[in-house]
Protein backbone atom coordinates (compact mmCIF):
# COMPACT_ATOMS: atom_id res chain seq x y z
CA UNK A 1 0.00 0.00 0.00
CA UNK A 2 1.10 3.58 -0.60
CA UNK A 3 1.25 6.15 2.17
CA UNK A 4 -0.23 9.63 2.06
CA UNK A 5 1.37 10.56 5.34
CA UNK A 6 -0.33 10.95 8.69
CA UNK A 7 -3.74 10.14 7.27
CA UNK A 8 -2.92 6.44 6.72
CA UNK A 9 -4.06 4.24 8.25
CA UNK A 10 -6.99 5.60 10.24
CA UNK A 11 -7.44 3.99 13.64
CA UNK A 12 -11.20 4.07 14.19
CA UNK A 13 -12.49 2.92 17.57
CA UNK A 14 -14.58 -0.25 17.42
CA UNK A 15 -16.56 -1.71 20.34
CA UNK A 16 -15.00 -4.97 21.53
CA UNK A 17 -17.97 -6.60 23.22
CA UNK A 18 -21.70 -6.27 23.85
CA UNK A 19 -24.57 -5.52 21.51
CA UNK A 20 -22.47 -3.13 19.38
CA UNK A 21 -19.46 -5.42 19.13
CA UNK A 22 -17.65 -4.69 15.88
CA UNK A 23 -19.33 -1.29 15.42
CA UNK A 24 -18.27 2.27 15.99
CA UNK A 25 -20.91 2.93 18.64
CA UNK A 26 -20.77 6.71 18.25
CA UNK A 27 -21.72 6.55 14.58
CA UNK A 28 -24.27 3.73 14.83
CA UNK A 29 -26.11 5.02 17.90
CA UNK A 30 -26.03 8.69 16.89
CA UNK A 31 -27.59 7.90 13.50
CA UNK A 32 -30.35 5.79 15.04
CA UNK A 33 -31.14 8.44 17.64
CA UNK A 34 -31.33 11.17 14.99
CA UNK A 35 -33.68 9.14 12.79
CA UNK A 36 -35.86 8.15 15.76
CA UNK A 37 -36.01 11.79 16.90
CA UNK A 38 -37.13 12.82 13.39
CA UNK A 39 -39.81 10.11 13.35
CA UNK A 40 -41.13 11.15 16.78
CA UNK A 41 -41.25 14.80 15.73
CA UNK A 42 -43.07 13.96 12.49
CA UNK A 43 -45.70 11.88 14.27
CA UNK A 44 -46.09 14.02 17.41
CA UNK A 45 -46.46 17.33 15.58
CA UNK A 46 -47.61 16.58 12.01
CA UNK A 47 -48.90 20.10 11.25
CA UNK A 48 -45.70 21.70 12.51
CA UNK A 49 -43.65 19.07 10.66
CA UNK A 50 -45.31 19.94 7.37
CA UNK A 51 -44.61 23.64 7.90
CA UNK A 52 -41.01 23.02 8.91
CA UNK A 53 -40.45 20.74 5.92
CA UNK A 54 -41.97 23.31 3.57
CA UNK A 55 -39.77 26.04 5.05
CA UNK A 56 -36.64 23.90 4.73
CA UNK A 57 -37.50 22.98 1.15
CA UNK A 58 -38.02 26.64 0.21
CA UNK A 59 -34.77 27.59 1.93
CA UNK A 60 -32.87 24.76 0.24
CA UNK A 61 -34.19 25.61 -3.22
CA UNK A 62 -33.37 29.30 -2.79
CA UNK A 63 -29.84 28.64 -1.49
CA UNK A 64 -28.75 25.23 -2.76
CA UNK A 65 -30.57 24.63 -6.06
CA UNK A 66 -27.76 26.34 -7.99
CA UNK A 67 -25.23 24.49 -5.82
CA UNK A 68 -26.76 21.12 -6.70
CA UNK A 69 -26.80 21.95 -10.39
CA UNK A 70 -23.20 23.14 -10.66
CA UNK A 71 -21.92 20.41 -8.34
CA UNK A 72 -23.31 17.68 -10.60
CA UNK A 73 -21.88 19.51 -13.62
CA UNK A 74 -18.52 19.58 -11.85
CA UNK A 75 -18.70 15.81 -11.33
CA UNK A 76 -19.26 15.22 -15.06
CA UNK A 77 -16.39 17.52 -16.07
CA UNK A 78 -14.08 16.12 -13.39
CA UNK A 79 -14.65 12.52 -14.49
CA UNK A 80 -14.22 13.50 -18.13
CA UNK A 81 -10.88 15.18 -17.42
CA UNK A 82 -9.66 12.22 -15.35
CA UNK A 83 -10.53 9.80 -18.15
CA UNK A 84 -8.55 11.93 -20.62
CA UNK A 85 -5.30 12.47 -18.70
CA UNK A 86 -2.47 9.93 -19.30
CA UNK A 87 -2.08 9.06 -15.62
CA UNK A 88 -5.58 7.58 -15.49
CA UNK A 89 -4.46 4.71 -17.72
CA UNK A 90 -1.59 3.84 -15.34
CA UNK A 91 -3.05 4.31 -11.87
CA UNK A 92 -5.19 1.47 -10.56
CA UNK A 93 -7.71 1.20 -7.76
CA UNK A 94 -5.23 -1.01 -5.95
CA UNK A 95 -1.48 -1.54 -5.75
CA UNK A 96 0.50 -1.52 -8.98
CA UNK A 97 0.01 -4.78 -10.83
CA UNK A 98 -3.33 -5.51 -9.13
CA UNK A 99 -5.60 -7.81 -11.15
CA UNK A 100 -9.37 -7.17 -11.34
CA UNK A 101 -11.42 -9.61 -9.26
CA UNK A 102 -14.31 -9.84 -11.74
CA UNK A 103 -14.53 -10.33 -15.49
CA UNK A 104 -15.38 -7.22 -17.48
CA UNK A 105 -18.86 -8.49 -18.38
CA UNK A 106 -19.68 -9.42 -14.78
CA UNK A 107 -18.23 -6.12 -13.54
CA UNK A 108 -20.29 -4.02 -15.94
CA UNK A 109 -23.43 -6.01 -15.12
CA UNK A 110 -23.00 -5.50 -11.38
CA UNK A 111 -22.23 -1.84 -11.93
CA UNK A 112 -25.45 -1.26 -13.84
CA UNK A 113 -27.58 -3.27 -11.40
CA UNK A 114 -26.22 -1.36 -8.40
CA UNK A 115 -27.18 2.05 -9.74
CA UNK A 116 -30.64 1.25 -10.97
CA UNK A 117 -33.25 0.56 -8.41
CA UNK A 118 -36.92 0.95 -8.23
CA UNK A 119 -36.69 4.47 -9.68
CA UNK A 120 -35.98 3.18 -13.17
CA UNK A 121 -39.32 1.33 -13.10
CA UNK A 122 -41.27 4.02 -11.21
CA UNK A 123 -40.36 6.69 -13.76
CA UNK A 124 -40.10 4.46 -16.85
CA UNK A 125 -43.39 5.70 -18.31
CA UNK A 126 -44.38 8.48 -15.93
CA UNK A 127 -41.39 10.77 -16.44
CA UNK A 128 -41.32 10.73 -20.27
CA UNK A 129 -45.08 11.39 -20.28
CA UNK A 130 -44.69 14.30 -17.84
CA UNK A 131 -41.95 15.89 -19.95
CA UNK A 132 -44.01 15.22 -23.09
CA UNK A 133 -46.64 17.54 -21.62
CA UNK A 134 -44.31 20.11 -20.05
CA UNK A 135 -40.59 20.75 -20.10
CA UNK A 136 -38.38 23.84 -20.59
CA UNK A 137 -38.57 23.54 -24.40
CA UNK A 138 -42.36 23.47 -24.28
CA UNK A 139 -42.53 26.26 -21.72
CA UNK A 140 -40.48 28.63 -23.90
CA UNK A 141 -42.55 27.77 -26.98
CA UNK A 142 -39.80 26.16 -29.06
CA UNK A 143 -41.63 22.80 -29.00
CA UNK A 144 -45.37 22.08 -28.99
CA UNK A 145 -46.66 19.83 -26.20
CA UNK A 146 -47.85 16.45 -27.45
CA UNK A 147 -46.05 16.70 -30.79
CA UNK A 148 -43.50 14.35 -32.34
CA UNK A 149 -40.80 16.92 -31.52
CA UNK A 150 -41.96 16.89 -27.90
CA UNK A 151 -41.33 13.14 -27.80
CA UNK A 152 -37.62 13.65 -28.54
CA UNK A 153 -37.46 16.67 -26.26
CA UNK A 154 -39.07 14.72 -23.40
CA UNK A 155 -36.58 11.86 -23.63
CA UNK A 156 -33.69 14.32 -23.86
CA UNK A 157 -34.60 15.58 -20.40
CA UNK A 158 -35.10 12.04 -19.13
CA UNK A 159 -31.62 11.22 -20.39
CA UNK A 160 -30.29 14.33 -18.63
CA UNK A 161 -31.55 13.00 -15.31
CA UNK A 162 -30.47 9.38 -15.80
CA UNK A 163 -27.33 9.85 -17.88
CA UNK A 164 -23.77 10.99 -17.21
CA UNK A 165 -24.67 13.28 -14.30
CA UNK A 166 -26.11 10.47 -12.18
CA UNK A 167 -23.28 8.05 -12.87
CA UNK A 168 -20.58 10.70 -12.42
CA UNK A 169 -22.07 11.28 -8.97
CA UNK A 170 -21.56 7.62 -8.09
CA UNK A 171 -18.15 7.49 -9.78
CA UNK A 172 -16.72 10.33 -7.67
CA UNK A 173 -17.55 8.55 -4.42
CA UNK A 174 -16.32 5.21 -5.78
CA UNK A 175 -13.04 6.75 -6.97
CA UNK A 176 -12.43 8.44 -3.63
CA UNK A 177 -13.08 5.21 -1.74
CA UNK A 178 -11.37 2.96 -4.28
CA UNK A 179 -8.13 4.94 -4.23
CA UNK A 180 -8.17 5.55 -0.48
CA UNK A 181 -8.99 1.96 0.49
CA UNK A 182 -7.54 -0.22 -2.25
CA UNK A 183 -4.41 1.82 -2.96
CA UNK A 184 -3.68 3.66 0.27
CA UNK A 185 -4.88 1.14 2.84
CA UNK A 186 -7.84 2.94 4.40
CA UNK A 187 -10.80 1.08 5.91
CA UNK A 188 -13.89 0.86 3.66
CA UNK A 189 -15.95 3.58 5.31
CA UNK A 190 -17.03 6.98 4.09
CA UNK A 191 -14.63 9.11 6.14
CA UNK A 192 -11.74 7.41 4.35
CA UNK A 193 -12.75 9.16 1.12
CA UNK A 194 -11.60 12.53 2.46
CA UNK A 195 -8.91 11.30 4.87
CA UNK A 196 -6.17 12.48 2.46
CA UNK A 197 -7.32 16.05 3.14
CA UNK A 198 -7.70 15.92 6.92
CA UNK A 199 -5.42 13.12 8.11
CA UNK A 200 -5.76 11.82 11.66
CA UNK A 201 -8.55 14.28 12.44
CA UNK A 202 -10.85 11.84 10.63
CA UNK A 203 -10.41 9.37 13.49
CA UNK A 204 -12.41 11.56 15.87
CA UNK A 205 -15.45 13.80 15.80
CA UNK A 206 -14.90 15.04 12.23
CA UNK A 207 -14.78 11.50 10.89
CA UNK A 208 -17.78 10.44 12.95
CA UNK A 209 -19.72 13.37 11.51
CA UNK A 210 -18.88 12.37 7.93
CA UNK A 211 -20.00 8.80 8.54
CA UNK A 212 -23.22 9.92 10.23
CA UNK A 213 -24.01 12.29 7.36
CA UNK A 214 -23.43 9.50 4.85
CA UNK A 215 -25.76 7.19 6.79
CA UNK A 216 -28.46 9.86 6.96
CA UNK A 217 -28.09 10.42 3.20
CA UNK A 218 -28.50 6.69 2.53
CA UNK A 219 -31.58 6.56 4.76
CA UNK A 220 -33.09 9.56 2.97
CA UNK A 221 -32.38 7.95 -0.39
CA UNK A 222 -33.75 4.52 0.51
CA UNK A 223 -36.81 6.11 2.14
CA UNK A 224 -37.52 7.85 -1.16
CA UNK A 225 -37.11 4.57 -3.02
CA UNK A 226 -39.45 2.72 -0.67
CA UNK A 227 -42.17 5.36 -0.69
CA UNK A 228 -42.18 5.69 -4.49
CA UNK A 229 -42.26 1.92 -4.88
CA UNK A 230 -45.05 1.48 -2.34
CA UNK A 231 -47.11 4.08 -4.23
CA UNK A 232 -46.73 2.08 -7.43
CA UNK A 233 -47.67 -1.19 -5.72
CA UNK A 234 -50.88 0.34 -4.35
CA UNK A 235 -51.77 1.78 -7.76
CA UNK A 236 -51.13 -1.61 -9.32
CA UNK A 237 -53.33 -3.39 -6.80
CA UNK A 238 -56.10 -0.88 -7.48
CA UNK A 239 -55.70 -1.47 -11.23
CA UNK A 240 -55.95 -5.22 -10.61
CA UNK A 241 -58.84 -5.24 -8.13
CA UNK A 242 -60.66 -1.91 -8.37
CA UNK A 243 -60.89 -1.99 -4.56
CA UNK A 244 -61.26 1.58 -3.16
CA UNK A 245 -59.05 0.58 -0.22
CA UNK A 246 -56.08 1.08 -2.53
CA UNK A 247 -57.04 4.44 -4.06
CA UNK A 248 -58.99 7.57 -3.12
CA UNK A 249 -61.43 9.28 -5.53
CA UNK A 250 -58.60 11.42 -6.97
CA UNK A 251 -56.67 8.34 -8.06
CA UNK A 252 -53.98 8.60 -5.39
CA UNK A 253 -53.18 5.68 -3.05
CA UNK A 254 -54.80 5.87 0.39
CA UNK A 255 -52.63 6.17 3.50
CA UNK A 256 -54.04 2.89 4.83
CA UNK A 257 -53.01 1.10 1.67
CA UNK A 258 -49.57 2.70 1.69
CA UNK A 259 -48.88 1.71 5.29
CA UNK A 260 -50.20 -1.82 4.74
CA UNK A 261 -47.98 -2.26 1.67
CA UNK A 262 -45.03 -0.85 3.64
CA UNK A 263 -45.61 -3.41 6.41
CA UNK A 264 -45.69 -6.27 3.89
CA UNK A 265 -42.59 -5.03 2.03
CA UNK A 266 -40.54 -4.67 5.22
CA UNK A 267 -41.72 -8.13 6.25
CA UNK A 268 -40.25 -9.52 3.03
CA UNK A 269 -37.04 -7.54 3.70
CA UNK A 270 -36.77 -9.14 7.14
CA UNK A 271 -37.37 -12.58 5.61
CA UNK A 272 -34.60 -11.89 3.11
CA UNK A 273 -32.30 -10.86 5.96
CA UNK A 274 -33.07 -14.00 7.95
CA UNK A 275 -32.41 -16.19 4.91
CA UNK A 276 -28.95 -14.67 4.62
CA UNK A 277 -28.22 -11.21 3.25
CA UNK A 278 -25.77 -12.18 0.54
CA UNK A 279 -27.95 -15.04 -0.67
CA UNK A 280 -31.13 -12.95 -0.39
CA UNK A 281 -29.72 -9.96 -2.26
CA UNK A 282 -28.20 -12.15 -4.98
CA UNK A 283 -31.41 -14.13 -5.58
CA UNK A 284 -33.69 -11.08 -5.52
CA UNK A 285 -31.31 -9.12 -7.77
CA UNK A 286 -31.29 -11.88 -10.36
CA UNK A 287 -35.09 -12.07 -10.26
CA UNK A 288 -35.36 -8.28 -10.57
CA UNK A 289 -33.07 -8.10 -13.59
CA UNK A 290 -34.88 -10.98 -15.31
CA UNK A 291 -38.24 -9.29 -14.79
CA UNK A 292 -36.82 -5.94 -15.98
CA UNK A 293 -35.63 -7.38 -19.28
CA UNK A 294 -38.97 -9.14 -19.68
CA UNK A 295 -40.85 -5.86 -19.09
CA UNK A 296 -38.61 -4.03 -21.57
CA UNK A 297 -39.17 -6.72 -24.19
CA UNK A 298 -42.95 -6.52 -23.80
CA UNK A 299 -42.92 -2.73 -24.23
CA UNK A 300 -40.83 -2.94 -27.38
CA UNK A 301 -42.69 -5.85 -29.00
CA UNK A 302 -46.21 -4.69 -28.20
CA UNK A 303 -45.58 -0.95 -27.88
CA UNK A 304 -43.09 1.00 -29.95
CA UNK A 305 -41.67 -1.78 -32.10
CA UNK A 306 -38.83 -0.84 -34.44
CA UNK A 307 -39.78 2.82 -34.02
CA UNK A 308 -38.02 2.63 -30.65
CA UNK A 309 -34.67 2.56 -32.46
CA UNK A 310 -35.39 5.91 -34.14
CA UNK A 311 -36.55 7.41 -30.85
CA UNK A 312 -33.44 6.14 -29.04
CA UNK A 313 -31.05 7.42 -31.70
CA UNK A 314 -32.72 10.83 -32.08
CA UNK A 315 -33.07 11.45 -28.35
CA UNK A 316 -29.48 10.38 -27.66
CA UNK A 317 -28.23 12.73 -30.37
CA UNK A 318 -30.26 15.56 -28.84
CA UNK A 319 -28.90 14.77 -25.37
CA UNK A 320 -25.26 14.77 -26.46
CA UNK A 321 -25.66 17.93 -28.54
CA UNK A 322 -27.27 19.85 -25.69
CA UNK A 323 -25.29 18.33 -22.80
CA UNK A 324 -22.80 21.22 -22.26
CA UNK A 325 -25.58 23.78 -21.93
CA UNK A 326 -28.05 21.47 -20.17
CA UNK A 327 -25.82 20.59 -17.22
CA UNK A 328 -25.03 24.28 -16.66
CA UNK A 329 -28.53 25.70 -17.18
CA UNK A 330 -30.04 27.44 -14.18
CA UNK A 331 -33.29 29.25 -14.88
CA UNK A 332 -33.80 32.56 -13.10
CA UNK A 333 -37.32 33.19 -11.74
CA UNK A 334 -36.77 36.94 -11.99
CA UNK A 335 -35.83 36.97 -15.68
CA UNK A 336 -39.34 36.47 -17.07
CA UNK A 337 -42.57 34.61 -16.50
CA UNK A 338 -41.34 31.86 -18.79
CA UNK A 339 -38.06 31.57 -16.93
CA UNK A 340 -39.94 31.39 -13.63
CA UNK A 341 -42.01 28.48 -14.96
CA UNK A 342 -38.82 26.78 -16.17
CA UNK A 343 -37.25 27.26 -12.74
CA UNK A 344 -40.29 25.63 -11.09
CA UNK A 345 -39.96 22.70 -13.48
CA UNK A 346 -36.23 22.44 -12.77
CA UNK A 347 -36.82 22.40 -9.01
CA UNK A 348 -39.55 19.79 -9.34
CA UNK A 349 -37.55 17.44 -11.53
CA UNK A 350 -33.83 18.14 -12.02
CA UNK A 351 -33.00 19.35 -8.51
CA UNK A 352 -34.96 16.46 -7.01
CA UNK A 353 -32.93 14.00 -9.09
CA UNK A 354 -29.62 15.64 -8.23
CA UNK A 355 -30.51 15.39 -4.54
CA UNK A 356 -31.56 11.75 -4.96
CA UNK A 357 -28.31 10.78 -6.69
CA UNK A 358 -26.29 12.54 -4.01
CA UNK A 359 -28.19 10.66 -1.29
CA UNK A 360 -27.66 7.34 -3.07
CA UNK A 361 -23.99 8.05 -3.83
CA UNK A 362 -22.51 6.69 -0.56
CA UNK A 363 -24.49 3.47 -0.98
CA UNK A 364 -23.80 2.90 -4.69
CA UNK A 365 -20.32 4.42 -4.62
CA UNK A 366 -19.18 2.08 -1.86
CA UNK A 367 -20.45 -0.94 -3.80
CA UNK A 368 -18.73 0.21 -6.99
CA UNK A 369 -15.49 0.71 -5.09
CA UNK A 370 -15.70 -2.80 -3.63
CA UNK A 371 -16.14 -4.51 -7.02
CA UNK A 372 -13.61 -2.36 -8.92
CA UNK A 373 -10.34 -3.43 -7.30
CA UNK A 374 -7.59 -3.60 -9.90
CA UNK A 375 -9.31 -1.42 -12.51
CA UNK A 376 -7.43 1.60 -13.86
CA UNK A 377 -9.00 5.00 -13.28
CA UNK A 378 -9.75 5.42 -16.99
CA UNK A 379 -11.23 1.94 -17.24
CA UNK A 380 -13.33 2.56 -14.15
CA UNK A 381 -14.71 5.92 -15.32
CA UNK A 382 -15.60 4.60 -18.77
CA UNK A 383 -17.20 1.53 -17.27
CA UNK A 384 -19.05 3.44 -14.55
CA UNK A 385 -20.40 6.16 -16.81
CA UNK A 386 -20.74 4.88 -20.38
CA UNK A 387 -22.18 1.38 -20.01
CA UNK A 388 -24.85 2.18 -17.38
CA UNK A 389 -25.83 5.37 -19.21
CA UNK A 390 -26.37 3.45 -22.46
CA UNK A 391 -28.47 0.86 -20.64
CA UNK A 392 -30.62 3.56 -19.03
CA UNK A 393 -31.17 5.19 -22.41
CA UNK A 394 -32.24 1.87 -23.93
CA UNK A 395 -34.60 1.25 -21.01
CA UNK A 396 -36.35 4.61 -21.16
CA UNK A 397 -36.56 4.62 -24.96
CA UNK A 398 -38.04 1.14 -24.84
CA UNK A 399 -40.56 1.78 -22.05
CA UNK A 400 -41.36 5.49 -21.94
CA UNK A 401 -40.54 5.94 -25.61
CA UNK A 402 -42.99 3.17 -26.50
CA UNK A 403 -45.69 4.85 -24.41
CA UNK A 404 -45.14 8.14 -26.24
CA UNK A 405 -45.20 6.39 -29.61
CA UNK A 406 -48.54 4.84 -28.65
CA UNK A 407 -49.84 8.33 -27.91
CA UNK A 408 -48.42 10.09 -30.96
CA UNK A 409 -48.81 7.39 -33.57
CA UNK A 410 -50.83 4.59 -32.00
CA UNK A 411 -54.06 3.69 -30.25
CA UNK A 412 -53.55 5.27 -26.81
CA UNK A 413 -55.73 8.32 -27.55
CA UNK A 414 -54.82 10.07 -24.29
CA UNK A 415 -55.29 7.04 -22.01
CA UNK A 416 -51.68 7.15 -20.80
CA UNK A 417 -51.38 10.94 -20.74
CA UNK A 418 -54.50 11.39 -18.60
CA UNK A 419 -53.59 8.71 -16.04
CA UNK A 420 -52.21 9.66 -12.64
CA UNK A 421 -48.42 9.48 -12.21
CA UNK A 422 -48.42 6.10 -10.45
CA UNK A 423 -50.98 4.58 -12.84
CA UNK A 424 -49.35 5.45 -16.16
CA UNK A 425 -47.35 2.26 -16.50
CA UNK A 426 -50.51 0.22 -15.86
CA UNK A 427 -52.46 2.31 -18.38
CA UNK A 428 -49.73 1.60 -20.93
CA UNK A 429 -50.23 -2.12 -20.28
CA UNK A 430 -53.95 -1.77 -21.02
CA UNK A 431 -53.21 0.01 -24.29
CA UNK A 432 -50.55 -2.46 -25.44
CA UNK A 433 -52.17 -5.74 -24.44
CA UNK A 434 -55.58 -7.36 -24.33
CA UNK A 435 -57.56 -7.73 -21.11
CA UNK A 436 -56.08 -11.02 -19.89
CA UNK A 437 -52.44 -10.38 -20.97
CA UNK A 438 -52.61 -6.87 -19.49
CA UNK A 439 -53.91 -8.28 -16.19
CA UNK A 440 -51.07 -10.79 -16.02
CA UNK A 441 -48.52 -8.12 -16.99
CA UNK A 442 -49.75 -5.87 -14.17
CA UNK A 443 -49.19 -8.71 -11.71
CA UNK A 444 -45.61 -9.00 -12.99
CA UNK A 445 -45.13 -5.24 -12.52
CA UNK A 446 -46.42 -5.34 -8.93
CA UNK A 447 -44.13 -8.26 -8.13
CA UNK A 448 -41.21 -6.45 -9.74
CA UNK A 449 -41.85 -3.34 -7.66
CA UNK A 450 -41.83 -5.47 -4.51
CA UNK A 451 -38.64 -7.27 -5.55
CA UNK A 452 -36.83 -4.01 -6.24
CA UNK A 453 -37.92 -2.53 -2.91
CA UNK A 454 -36.61 -5.58 -1.07
CA UNK A 455 -33.36 -5.67 -3.05
CA UNK A 456 -32.61 -1.97 -2.63
CA UNK A 457 -33.49 -1.93 1.07
CA UNK A 458 -31.46 -5.03 1.91
CA UNK A 459 -28.44 -3.76 -0.03
CA UNK A 460 -28.74 -0.36 1.65
CA UNK A 461 -28.75 -2.02 5.07
CA UNK A 462 -25.51 -3.83 4.17
CA UNK A 463 -23.91 -0.48 3.25
CA UNK A 464 -25.27 1.17 6.42
CA UNK A 465 -23.78 -1.54 8.62
CA UNK A 466 -20.45 -1.38 6.81
CA UNK A 467 -20.14 2.34 7.45
CA UNK A 468 -21.38 1.96 11.03
CA UNK A 469 -18.71 -0.70 11.58
CA UNK A 470 -15.94 1.52 10.15
CA UNK A 471 -15.58 -0.74 7.14
CA UNK A 472 -15.22 -3.94 9.14
CA UNK A 473 -16.84 -7.17 7.94
CA UNK A 474 -17.22 -8.48 11.50
CA UNK A 475 -20.53 -6.77 12.24
CA UNK A 476 -22.72 -8.77 9.84
CA UNK A 477 -25.40 -9.67 12.39
CA UNK A 478 -29.04 -10.43 11.60
CA UNK A 479 -30.25 -8.53 14.66
CA UNK A 480 -28.68 -5.25 13.57
CA UNK A 481 -30.02 -5.69 10.04
CA UNK A 482 -33.54 -6.20 11.36
CA UNK A 483 -33.16 -3.18 13.64
CA UNK A 484 -32.12 -1.00 10.69
CA UNK A 485 -35.04 -2.35 8.66
CA UNK A 486 -37.36 -1.21 11.44
CA UNK A 487 -35.75 2.24 11.63
CA UNK A 488 -36.02 2.74 7.86
CA UNK A 489 -39.64 1.52 7.84
CA UNK A 490 -40.57 3.90 10.66
CA UNK A 491 -39.01 6.79 8.79
CA UNK A 492 -40.85 5.94 5.56
CA UNK A 493 -44.15 5.49 7.40
CA UNK A 494 -43.80 8.80 9.24
CA UNK A 495 -43.04 10.69 6.02
CA UNK A 496 -46.10 9.22 4.32
CA UNK A 497 -48.27 9.91 7.37
CA UNK A 498 -47.56 13.64 7.51
CA UNK A 499 -47.67 14.51 3.82
CA UNK A 500 -48.39 11.45 1.76
CA UNK A 501 -46.19 10.42 -1.14
CA UNK A 502 -45.70 13.99 -2.37
CA UNK A 503 -43.73 14.99 0.74
CA UNK A 504 -40.92 12.59 -0.14
CA UNK A 505 -39.56 14.97 -2.78
CA UNK A 506 -39.23 17.69 -0.15
CA UNK A 507 -37.45 15.33 2.24
CA UNK A 508 -35.02 14.30 -0.51
CA UNK A 509 -34.17 17.85 -1.60
CA UNK A 510 -33.47 18.94 1.98
CA UNK A 511 -31.79 15.77 3.19
CA UNK A 512 -29.04 15.66 0.55
CA UNK A 513 -27.50 19.04 1.40
CA UNK A 514 -25.01 17.96 4.12
CA UNK A 515 -23.56 15.05 2.15
CA UNK A 516 -23.27 17.18 -0.98
CA UNK A 517 -20.63 19.20 0.85
CA UNK A 518 -18.75 16.01 1.71
CA UNK A 519 -18.87 15.02 -1.96
CA UNK A 520 -17.41 18.35 -3.01
CA UNK A 521 -14.45 17.64 -0.71
CA UNK A 522 -14.03 14.27 -2.40
CA UNK A 523 -13.08 16.01 -5.64
CA UNK A 524 -10.06 17.55 -3.93
CA UNK A 525 -9.31 14.26 -2.18
CA UNK A 526 -9.29 12.29 -5.44
CA UNK A 527 -7.09 14.92 -7.08
CA UNK A 528 -4.58 14.71 -4.23
CA UNK A 529 -4.44 10.91 -4.28
CA UNK A 530 -3.90 10.88 -8.05
CA UNK A 531 -1.12 13.44 -7.68
CA UNK A 532 0.62 11.33 -5.03
CA UNK A 533 0.14 8.11 -7.02
CA UNK A 534 1.51 9.78 -10.17
CA UNK A 535 4.66 10.92 -8.35
CA UNK A 536 5.23 7.41 -7.02
CA UNK A 537 4.71 5.92 -10.49
CA UNK A 538 7.26 8.24 -12.11
CA UNK A 539 10.04 7.64 -9.62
Amino acid sequence: MYNLGASVPLDITIVGSGFYKGFNATVAITTKLLVVAIVIFLLAAPDTSVKVLEFLKTLTLSVFAVWYNYLLAAFVVFCGVLAAIPASARITLGVDGAVPEHSTVAWLSMMFCSGIGIGILVFSVSEPVSHFLSNPDILDGSVDAGSTEAMFSALRFVFLHWGFSAWACYAVVALALGLACHRFGQPMTMRSAIAPLFGKRMEGAVGHTVDVLSLLAIIAGITTTIVLGIEQICSGLFALTGNPFFSDPTGNPTLSALLTALFVAIGVVVASIISGQNRGVKWMSQLGISLAFGVLLVFILFGGGLRVIDVLAGSTQEYIRNLPTQILSVYSPSASETSAAQRDWQNEWTIFYWAWWIAFAPFVGMFLARISYGRTIREFILGAMLAPTIMCFVWFAGTGGSALILEVEGPADGAILLAEHAARIYSAADVMLGDVPAYLFKIVLVVMFLVLIVTSTTAAIIAIKSIGAAGSDHAETTTHSMLWAGVIAANAGAVMAIGGVHSIRDVMIVGAVPFSIVMALMLASVARMIFVASRVATR
